[in-house]
């Protein structure tokens, strides 16, 4: 039987981008909406239907870290979308991230690997006094493909 995957038990990191405590990573999805209305009438007026693979659609993925002073994170995102007269280096700036999950004993045992993200969208804590909580800053991140991989050892 396979090893089952707590939740709880996870990484993710990108060039550069590591040694960060993660709360929460999501989005990590990927779909192939199929083309599937009636495509003409055939002899005898019968529909010719068919259901055709169409193009890959990902979901950004969105991670919640929890908030620190280092601003590696947030130099990554104004890297990516500072506008500089119609020149920005973001193609430059994109990363090969992953997410790793691990079982109890921290060896990983699932991955997906994140082709040339870049984060699209940056937000800061909400600090509230009364708050025990740690502060937070989400990231949301564009790319251009997601799969499952073997974990590495």
């Amino acid at each position: 039987m396979a090893e089952f995957l707590t939740a709880s038990r996870f990484y993710f990191e990108a060039q550069g981008v590591e040694r960060k405590i993660i709360k929460e990573v999501s989005g990590l999805g990927v779909e192939s909406t199929p083309a599937q209305e009636v495509h003409g009438s055939s002899k005898g007026g019968f529909a010719a239907r068919q259901a055709t693979p169409t193009v890959a659609k990902f979901t950004n993925i969105t991670l919640k870290l929890v908030a620190t002073s280092d601003m590696d994170v947030y130099q990554w995102y104004e890297d990516c979308n500072k506008n500089l007269g119609g020149q920005s280096d973001w193609i430059n700036k994109r990363k090969l991230g992953s997410v790793s999950a691990y079982d109890q004993a921290g060896n990983m045992q699932a991955r997906w690997e994140i082709e040339n993200c870049y984060p699209c969208k940056y937000t800061g804590p909400t600090l509230t006094a009364s708050s025990g909580d740690m502060a937070t800053e989400t990231i949301e991140l564009v790319h251009e493909g997601i799969k499952r991989v073997p974990p590495r050892g």
